[in-house]
């Protein structure tokens, strides 16, 4: 089990996430959950900087150079130590931070708050760092407070992994409203690119596109056809059962499955998931570890799409989820559209789809493996995956007007799009 001595309170912070989940209405419990993470994730910082300091003494100590080859090695051997500890205190604080996604998400389109989570350039924004550094902290609080006193879901940025414009985020409206707050009123450079990139993602929702959008031209919200089908209650039934059996196994629809063991199953059948695998798996499957880190972002939060006990036992990593998709089945399902299909897999882009390969002109249009990957961690159906995509391509769902002056129209297939090969080109 990971961070044991953390558990009860991680469990607190599950329980009240959902009673937020089923009421809504309740912003008191908003508050409540909000008050729980300052108070954990300001324990944590506390704890990293106890760690700095020893480190920095046990540093400070080997650089005076009279210590024995046998002390020497023992100091960088707690150098070391301290190091992978402040890991584990920062791996702590992102989970921390997950409670504080699953507010967001309770109350905004995860296509929405995805936006907030990136720069001016597309890369994903750096964080604040310590709140406990913050000198304008309580003043970002005290208007939280009064935000969901006056009856609007509020939370603070500093408490959530995905927010990263803005102080502190208002979520009652359609679309996310992050607010940065200045305890001065003094402006620089920094100050002013923060209220630019406030501006852009204010108009980018308010006009469900934009001209140029982070580099990007001619960008357009455009809205999810058909409901979404995912296995959220397969998932949680399966991790149910391996709680009483180690182990469980389920394919909800064709070239989806997903496998689910306990670490403690693992432990004493070390060998039994390599033959499981073998059995699911061939050339065409995809194999994902679903792992509760960094590399979650900006999926739908864990701490949501799992139920309270499950979430926890996902986050200590005492039950672990790999989830197979079979490539080629997700092609076929492009192809029943009418679409042709080119799977690349190139660490980019996950797919090519277009209406005729000789000619691109007639429509066409790539996936990224991102984008693949969070129907892993959103636990979605591919085969709704791919018929939604596949919608893109009949003239009725078009949004966006295109006239010969169109900024960035092109005439001709992008470079290296043209005679793309299938990465399954001679396997089939």
């Amino acid at each position: 089990m990971r961070f044991p001595r953390e558990h009860f309170r991680l469990a607190q912070a599950a329980q009240l996430l959902h009673d937020i989940r089923r009421a809504p209405n309740q912003l008191s419990t908003v508050l409540e959950l909000q008050r729980s993470l300052i108070r954990n994730i300001s324990r944590g910082e506390r704890r990293i900087r106890r760690l700095k300091r020893a480190r920095h003494r046990l540093s400070a100590l080997k650089s005076r150079g009279r210590l024995t080859k046998e002390k020497a090695k023992l100091v960088k051997l707690l150098v070391n130590r301290i190091d992978a500890m402040v890991v584990e205190v920062r791996h702590l604080l992102f989970l921390w931070r997950c409670f504080g996604d699953g507010i967001a998400f309770t109350y905004q389109s995860k296509y929405s708050l995805k936006h907030l989570l990136y720069d001016g350039d597309y890369n994903v924004k750096q964080d604040a760092g310590f709140i406990s550094d913050k000198t304008g902290f309580r003043q970002e609080y005290r208007h939280c407070r009064l935000g969901i006193r006056m009856g609007v879901p509020v939370v603070l940025s500093d408490l959530t992994n995905i927010i990263r414009h803005g102080d502190i985020c208002a979520l009652g409206a359609e679309d996310p409203v992050p607010i940065e707050m200045k305890s001065s009123k003094n402006r620089n450079a920094r100050s002013d690119r923060q209220v630019e990139q406030l501006q852009v993602l204010a108009d980018f929702f308010a006009n469900d596109g934009a001209v140029n959008f982070r580099g990007t031209g001619n960008t357009k919200r455009v809205e999810i056809i058909n409901p979404e089908i995912n296995y959220e209650r397969e998932i949680n039934d399966c991790m149910t059962r391996v709680t009483a059996c180690g182990f469980a196994s389920s394919s909800p629809e064709p070239g989806l499955r997903y496998i689910i063991f306990s670490t403690e199953w693992f432990t004493e059948n070390p060998g039994l998931l390599d033959a499981e695998l073998r059995a699911y798996a061939s050339y065409s499957t995809l194999c994902v570890s679903l792992t509760p880190d960094m590399s979650w972002l900006p999926a739908y939060p864990f701490t949501l799409s799992m139920d309270e006990h499950n979430s926890i036992l996902f986050m200590q990593e005492i039950v672990h989820i790999v989830a197979l998709i079979d490539l080629l089945v997700l092609k076929k399902h492009f192809n029943a559209q009418g679409l042709h299909a080119t799977m690349l897999m190139n660490g980019a882009d996950a797919v090519q789809i277009c209406i005729d390969p000789t000619d691109l002109m007639k429509g066409a249009m790539r996936l990224s493996e991102q984008l693949l990957l969070r129907t892993v961690c959103e636990f979605q159906s591919i085969k709704w995956f791919a018929d939604e995509h596949s919608l893109f391509f009949e003239p009725k769902n078009w949004t966006l007007s295109i006239a010969p002056d169109t900024p960035g129209l092109i005439s001709e297939p992008l470079p290296g799009w043209q005679d793309v090969i299938d990465c399954f080109e001679g396997l089939e």
